[in-house]
């Protein structure tokens, strides 16, 4: 497969990639359109302006896309036997269409959980599905076999891009401030446009099928590549797969095979009883864990909130500005992916986080505009090249091809469940942690909001432990 026929399989994928991304952010920014305090029913429309949603039901109409999203994930590997890898991208075209369109006409705050459900559900299936499947383009092309990085990056690109999407489309939609009455149903309704057009494309898309990829050598590289690896013996099992695992892949691959008969694939209780494969998978699952309890998505969701007790007028435009660093950011990891390798990244990812968390911390607390609005752009900036993109990376880099689904499923499962704890959470835990200014008025601007981030300073430092302690043992 050539550079130029790889590119569109590649940029239809990561189409679902993006809904994920939109989906994250599409409520942050038309926050005040959505929540007006008495809804409206103007003519000729009948459906409200606003939905009567207040800070708790806000946050369970924003957590509940995560609980969508675990219920996607989890019936990845089923979608997989019965649709194929393509197959199962192109289910994210449709379940994106029905949510939307749900969200679109939602005449209560129900109908618009629901939607949130649906499209939860297409993104789930999205991030579990796009990285082995651009793992497939990139093996199947001798010019990209050496670019695996950069083209397993473009998932975490497409996410960056479809919560940059979200902020400039209600940006430009329902104003500076958030607040034009009703606008926040165009906001919603922009992925089911992206949508229709992934569905109606789909049937061109020539790409490299499942039964390719079942039947190819898959050799399991190690989390902390220096392009191929750098971690020493030990670590983890350099072999990666065992000897009754490879064999099958190995003779499948030959050129004689011509049958190319599928491979049975491995379901988590196996991958579990494996020694060798249980490591990569636990691994896998942790670094999606702390990706979500690094506190980036309670400011994908919330920064908007988060922010305008000190920035009344431009919390918005901030917000904004973040999703751009954000994908901006992104780039410069495409490029040194395949040349200072994944562990190198991830370290001075989650480094640069924590430090960035704890001058939020500091900025929020003691109400320095410019402090704040600089560390939370500089904390998404870190994320952006290393911590979000290399977890997806591992998912079919340390494991074999039959392993991929289950380990998807399950690190893929807890990325989802951790997420929907901030989605939830992370608006009550703020207020725990911080007092009201004027006692007698719960509702008042408050102080110490930024002690929340010093939780995600701990899970970082957490994170950056783990981390080092591989690459003492590497190059």
């Amino acid at each position: 497969m050539s550079d130029n026929s790889a590119l569109m399989p590649v940029l239809w994928a990561c189409v679902s990639s993006w809904y994920y991304g939109y989906h994250l952010s599409e409520l942050n920014f038309p926050v005040n359109s959505l929540t007006c305090i008495t809804p409206a029913h103007p003519p000729p429309s009948r459906l409200p302006i606003c939905l009567d949603l207040y800070a708790t039901r806000y946050s369970i109409v924003t957590a509940i896309f995560t609980i969508g999203g675990l219920v996607g994930s989890l019936g990845s590997s089923w979608v997989v036997e019965k649709e194929g890898i393509k197959g199962g991208l192109s289910w994210t075209g449709y379940l994106n269409l029905i949510g939307v369109l749900g969200m679109s006409i939602a005449p209560h705050w129900y109908l618009l959980a629901l939607g949130r459900f649906v499209v939860g559900m297409a993104s789930g299936l999205a991030i579990c599905l796009v990285p082995p499947y651009l793992s497939i383009i990139s093996k199947s092309s001798a010019e990209l076999s050496n670019k695996s990085g950069q083209i397993g990056t473009m998932n975490q690109l497409a996410i960056v891009l479809g919560i940059c999407s979200a902020q400039i489309a209600g940006l430009l939609l329902t104003g500076e401030k958030g607040d034009v009455p009703g606008s926040w149903r165009y906001v919603v309704a922009v992925s089911g446009f992206v949508a229709a057009i992934q569905i109606i494309t789909s049937h061109s898309i020539s790409s490299p099928n499942d039964e390719t990829h079942q039947t190819e050598t898959t050799e399991s590289t190690t989390l902390f590549d220096e392009g191929q690896g750098d971690l020493e013996e030990g670590d983890l099992p350099r072999e990666g797969i065992t000897n009754e695992v490879a064999s099958p892949l190995l003779s499948s691959s030959s050129p004689s095979n011509n049958s190319s008969k599928p491979i049975e694939q491995l379901n988590l209780r196996s991958i579990m009883g494996n020694p060798t494969l249980r490591g990569p998978a636990i691994l896998v699952a942790i670094f999606m864990a702390i990706q979500q309890l690094s506190g980036v998505n309670a400011v994908m969701f919330y920064s908007t909130p988060v922010l305008r007790p000190l920035l009344p007028t431009s919390a918005g435009l901030v917000g904004v500005g973040i999703t751009i660093v954000n994908a901006i950011m992104t780039l410069p990891a495409i490029f040194l992916m395949d040349k200072l390798g994944r562990k190198k990244l991830l370290l001075i990812s989650i480094i640069g986080m924590s430090i960035t968390s704890t001058l939020l911390a500091i900025g929020l607390n003691n109400q320095k505009q410019n402090l704040s609005a600089f560390s939370i752009i500089i904390f998404i900036a870190f994320f952006s090249i290393g911590l979000g993109p290399v977890p997806f990376l591992l998912i079919s880099e340390l494991v074999p091809s039959q392993a991929i689904p289950a380990v998807s499923s399950l690190s893929l499962s807890i990325n989802w469940i951790t997420n929907f704890f901030i989605a939830i959470l992370f608006l009550p835990l703020r207020d725990f942690l911080s007092t009201p200014i004027d006692k007698n008025d719960p509702l008042s601007d408050r102080k110490g909001e930024g002690r929340i981030f010093y939780v995600f300073t701990g899970i970082l430092i957490f994170g950056s432990l783990l981390v080092w302690k591989g690459l003492r043992s590497g190059k």
